[in-house]
């Protein structure tokens, strides 16, 4: 398991001021997560640089092969025997996450001022906010640093915990504000029940601490924190948060029960916003699958709508009526292609894109297409025609399908335009390639198993025509570079 944190500035950063939030256990851990915490912080710090730093904290419902398949074993046996078994390798799991994060705590500064160093140098104070697992992370972060006092110019302000799953002593407090130079706050709550879980300690996220600014959450369950974010950050008089309204005064949105094509807006929202030209690849590829009603003339509603039922399972989807969102299908390819670990890396939907990209590349034509490598595939597409892009694509369109096994692919020399400015802005460039050196190796050079999946994605329902229209989409993201849908 990596140790390496995945860090992701949100839009709009300004100030010399840098807000880091560091999420828990079962959160962060996939892309729709991780759009949603992003949701979370409110306006109100948008006078601050805002950066999410995730790390490997796990989520309680992914089994790994060995420990799903010997629940599963048991389950068969005795269905009391199999709850007990998911319920003790559950308990193993979380101590597991508990302790990378201590892990993960005495790297984070490090790697935190090498990412200010690149990415905003010109920041000189921090605070740090932290909630349940993450707010472990910061205090073995803090206390390193008390043990081993840095010489680096980092300053840090305010510490925000919020339901901490982490023992702290009045002691262990006292010696973090003396290396702090703003408040050490701890957001509790005595009805979090979930952190009573935290077997073999009394969380601080429960109860007051000595040496800590109290700030009693009253009715807080350990789930509430994020969506109410805002309202901790008032209570705790929180450095750099601009209070707007007082609570009550502020108008509550009137939540329906949204339509989830249009709602998806990673996919309903770029198909809106690219060209008819890009759209009609869409299509070609969407009618392309039998699993499809696509007629010749194409909506927008319908353009989505079409690509969420090829995603997952084709027939449950026709069944209940909609298919998956668009980071789901995302989810699905990365799974069909073994890149699940590697997705820690991605924080944006096109770091996501450009990984299975250049997997299904790699996968059809091997390491030597130019379109093959998640470093460069940006680069490429930069200077790469729209046309020879989508030559490209049909290309690997035609090699996922059953006939490609009866005939040779022959993969056209790709077309270059003039020399333009990058299709992604500086500073939007793919940021995960630089902590990703192991991506070199994820693909074995054995054409064999190369060949397997394949396969495996030409009798897979959709996924033939699915995969090309991922790749549409990626150059239509990249293409339009659009801050809010990258």
């Amino acid at each position: 398991m990596t140790h390496l944190f995945k860090f992701l500035t949100l839009p709009h950063p300004s100030g010399e001021v840098a807000n880091i939030f560091i999420h828990g256990y079962s959160a962060g851990h996939d892309m729709e997560d991780r759009y949603a915490l992003r949701k979370c912080i409110p306006s109100s710090l948008h006078n601050c640089v805002n950066i999410f730093a995730f790390w490997p904290s796990g989520h309680w419902a992914q089994f790994d092969g060995l420990s799903g398949g010997g629940v599963l074993v048991l389950t068969r046996l005795s269905t009391i025997a199999g709850a007990a078994a998911a319920v003790v390798d559950r308990a193993c799991h979380f101590n597991t996450s508990r302790n990378r994060a201590t892990t993960m705590g005495k790297t984070l500064l490090l790697q935190l001022e090498d990412y200010l160093f690149k990415h905003h140098p010109y920041v000189s104070k921090v605070n740090l906010v932290g909630h349940s697992l993450g707010g472990r992370v910061v205090v073995s972060a803090l206390l390193d640093l008390v043990k081993k006092p840095a010489e680096e110019n980092l300053k840090i302000n305010d510490v925000l915990l919020m339901a901490a799953a982490v023992e702290l002593s009045g002691e262990d407090a006292l010696a973090i504000k003396n290396i702090i130079s703003g408040e050490l706050c701890n957001a509790w709550s005595g009805e979090d029940d979930v952190l009573r879980f935290n077997l073999g300690e009394t969380s601080i996220g429960r109860q007051k601490v000595e040496n800590c600014k109290d700030v009693p959450m009253p009715k807080f369950g350990h789930t509430d924190y994020w969506p109410r974010l805002e309202q901790v950050l008032r209570a705790s008089g929180f450095n750099g948060y601009i209070s707007g309204l007082p609570a009550s005064n502020q108008p509550q949105p009137n939540i329906k029960s949204l339509d989830p094509v249009v709602s998806d807006h990673l996919l309903y929202d770029l198909l809106d916003l690219t060209s008819d030209r890009i759209r009609d690849q869409v299509a070609k590829h969407l009618r392309s699958s039998s699993w499809t009603t696509l007629e010749t003339h194409h909506s927008l509603y319908l353009l989505t709508k079409e690509t969420q039922l090829l995603g997952g399972h084709c027939l449950v989807n026709l069944a209940r009526g909609r298919g998956l969102k668009y980071v789901q299908i995302l989810l699905t390819l990365a799974e069909h292609y073994d890149l699940l670990n590697e997705l820690h890396y991605c924080a944006r939907v096109f770091e996501m894109e450009a990984l299975l990209v250049s997997k299904c590349f790699r996968s059809s034509f091997g390491e030597t297409h130019v379109l093959a490598s998640p470093q460069s595939i940006i680069e490429q597409m930069s200077t790469m025609s729209e046309k020879g892009y989508f030559e490209q694509v049909d290309t690997l369109a035609a090699s996922l399908t059953v006939t490609s096994y009866f005939s040779k692919t022959k993969v056209p020399a790709p077309k270059y335009r003039q020399p333009a400015p990058p299709l992604v802005s500086k500073g939007l460039t793919l940021a995960s390639t630089s902590l990703l050196p192991s991506l070199t190796n994820l693909i074995s050079t054995d054409r064999i198993k190369a060949a397997v999946t394949n396969l495996k994605t030409a009798v897979k329902p959709g996924y033939s025509a699915l995969i090309p229209v991922v790749a549409v989409l990626f150059y239509a993201r990249l293409d339009l570079n659009n801050e809010g849908l990258l």
